[in-house]
Formats: C-alpha cells, structure tokens, sequence
C-alpha cells in the first residue's frame, strides 16, 4: 500500500509498489528542490536590478525628458515612494496612529486633510505588538470610525500584519566587520512585492537591526536595506523609532530627535515626530481644552525632501479616533490658559466661601495650585472680568483687611 500522506498531494494508487515509492519521493523532492532554487535565483535577478554592479550609460534622450523631480505621493505632502522614519517616545501610541494612518490609506480617506493620491495595501512587519493586539486595534478604530461593512472588509483584507517578535529576524547583517543588507532582506522584498502595497511599515526599526554598538554603521545599512525594498517593490518604507531620553524630556521635533545617530535621518526622506502635550502645552497651542479621556499630540514633520516644507499639525486622540485641531496665534493660545486657570481659580474660591474660607492673593499663592505669575493673571483676569472682587473683613479681626470673594456670592 502507498504511503496515505502521498494522497495528500495528489497520488491515489493505492498498490503503488514501494520502489515506485520511492522513486515517487525523490521526484517530488527535486521538484522542490527545483522551485526554491527558481524562487533564488529570482531573488538574485532582482537584487542585480536593484544593485547593478555595472556603471550605467550615457543619458539617453527619452531618459533626459522623462526624469521626473519628485517621488510618486502616497499621500500628498505626507508619504512618498521613498524611505521614511516616524520617531516618538516609547509608550506615546505611535503604533496606534499608525493603524489609523493605514486605514486611511487603504480605504482612500483623506488623512488629517492631506489627499491619500495612490491608495492600497499596507504592511506592518511587528516584533513588539503582537498581531492579535494590533488586530484589535483596528476593529476599535473600524468602529469609533463608523465604517461601513464593505470598508471593514477592504481594511481587514488590505492591512498586512506579520508578527515577527522573538523570531530574529534581522534585515542588515555583519560581514567582515561590514554592516550590511541580509539574506532575509530578498525573501521579503519578494513576499512584499507580491502583495503591491503603497506602504511598508517596519516597527519598531531597532528590533530589526543589528544592534547600536556601531550607530551610524548600522543605521546607515538599515537606510540601505530600506532603499532596495523602495527601488523593487516601489512602495514607501517607513521606519518607527524611539527619541532619545534627553529630546523625549526636551519635546524635541527636530530630524534628529531619534536616538542614536545622525545617519538615519540622514539617509530618511521624509521624518515625522510625535511629542506628547500637556493640557496647558494643548491649550496654548490650539485653544483648545483637553478633557479627562483626551490625549493632546504635536506631530511635526522636519524633514519632507519631495515637497515643500510643512507646518506642525495638533492632533487630539479620545479612544481609538484622532481629530486634527486647529492651531491657534500664541497670542489667542496664551489668552485660552489664562481663561483656563481663570475658571480653576473661580471654582476654588466658590467651593471654599462655601466652607466658610475665605482667601487673598497672598494665601492662594501659599497653595502652589499654579505658578505665581499664572495665578495673578488668574486673579486679574477674573477681576476684570467682574467675577471676583477684593472685599473689605468686617469682622474687626487683626491681620488681611481683605479678601477675595466671587462678584455673585453675598456677604
């Protein structure tokens, strides 16, 4: 009888005779044999294209009136057909936007109002979340969004995610003490060029290299490794990155506010920055006011060589949506903390004239419920706006002759 696992691939004979069993194996094994040696030297065709080893020609006529000056947008002013890096501060939800980035992307949506120009798949290539969580994600997202069932249906059948965590696989290699793309990098320029996506994101970037112990040198391999994926598959590449401790404290947002070295945003066509605002960091900048389930987020882009230079954007997260805010004059943003602390002030004073207590500037400094100088324009602003007056202590007691009371409160 014949092995029952051969049925399984095609062969029903059930008295094969065992020579011709064997002879059966040994053909199926070269016929593997045969396909991964074509699926190499395919990967080996490609890797030529891209990296030719032969100096090219002269400019041919067709060439000189064809060149164009600029990378295909992905999305206009945003993303682009080169290589990329989105940095922020570990824990800040980088990961999550860019889940609703994708979605956006995927579906053809304008994103925080920048035109999606070549919408289709992304792929994600994780080792720190794994694929279940950021599948999750995206069903949240899908519906705080309110998609309809078709648009699901396009976003769970367009977003690639591969979990790679704990599975080492690396992009850029040593050899010779040379930092370098590696063997795995082709099989995945040929697994991602089957799927056309318009986007690649590779997260977080450091999990996929060869470590920091020579900065510049593997960075620069990894801009390398990214350059070979943009050139076969002609899909943008985006690296996540973590800032440095001292730029993530300093809400840095320049290019080079991911740590390490210089040569990643170097080599980076296009880099993105998230910083996290405080709620008087949020007002200031937007006028707007954050409320308890609200996150406030600048995202800068420093770095955008195929178009002109861009303006930092305020970006306002409640869940899993994010809403673009305005900004505001630093004039307006200023006046908008100053009503802030205004109404804090207010509220306390109310509650304790309830309690019976009865407060100066003085003894509201003593709190510390804000900086000095916030308080008194506070207090001014309040004042001014007939809310609060200082009144006189009739009781005849020693020490304030005054205290501050609210306008609508009686003796």
């Amino acid at each position: 009888m014949a092995d029952p696992d051969l049925a399984k691939h095609g062969f029903f004979w059930p008295d094969m005779p065992s020579d011709h069993a064997d002879h059966t194996e040994r053909t199926q094994e070269g016929a593997i044999v045969k396909v991964a040696t074509a699926f190499f030297e395919e990967m080996e065709r490609r890797s030529e294209k891209v990296n030719p080893l032969k100096l090219d020609g002269p400019i041919s006529r067709d060439e000189w009136h064809s060149a164009k000056g600029r990378k295909r947008p992905i999305v206009d002013q945003w993303f682009y057909v080169d290589v990329g890096v989105f940095i922020a501060p570990g824990g800040t939800g980088k990961t999550t936007l860019l889940l609703f980035q994708a979605i956006c992307i995927v579906l053809g949506l304008d994103l925080f109002g920048y035109e999606v120009r070549n919408a289709g798949p992304v792929v994600i290539l994780t080792a720190e979340d794994s694929r279940e969580t950021l599948v999750a994600r995206l069903r949240y997202m899908c519906h705080q969004l309110g998609l309809t069932d078709e648009q699901v249906q396009e976003v769970r059948e367009s977003v690639i995610i591969t979990d790679v965590s704990g599975k080492g696989i690396k992009l850029t290699t040593v050899e010779k003490d040379v930092v370098m793309p590696s063997k795995v990098l082709d099989r995945l320029i040929v697994e991602v060029g089957l799927l056309c996506p318009s986007l690649l994101i590779v997260d977080p970037m450091v999990s996929f290299g060869v470590g920091e112990s020579r900065i510049n040198d593997a960075e620069q391999a990894m801009i390398d490794a990214a350059r070979r994926i943009v050139n076969t598959v002609q899909c943008a590449v985006l690296y996540v990155h973590h800032t440095g401790k001292a730029n993530a404290r300093d809400k840095t947002t320049d290019q080079y506010s991911g740590r390490g070295g210089s040569a990643l945003a170097d080599g980076a066509r296009m880099v993105h920055v998230l910083q996290r605002l405080d709620p008087a960091e949020w007002t200031s900048a937007t006028g707007d006011t954050l409320g308890p389930d609200d996150s406030g987020f600048v995202l800068a882009r420093p770095k955008m060589t195929w178009c002109q230079p861009q303006p930092d954007i305020f970006i306002k997260r409640r869940g899993y949506g994010f809403e673009r805010i305005a900004a505001v004059d630093p004039t307006e943003g200023a006046g908008a903390i100053t009503r802030q602390n205004a109404d804090k002030v207010d509220q306390f004073l109310r509650d304790e004239f309830v309690k019976g207590n009865k407060h100066t500037g003085r003894t509201l400094q003593a709190l510390k419920m804000m900086p000095r100088q916030s308080m008194r324009d506070a207090v001014e602003r309040l004042m001014t706006d007939g809310r609060l007056v200082s009144e006189a202590v009739t009781t005849g007691r020693g020490g304030a002759r005054t205290f501050l009371r609210p306008i609508d409160r009686p003796n």
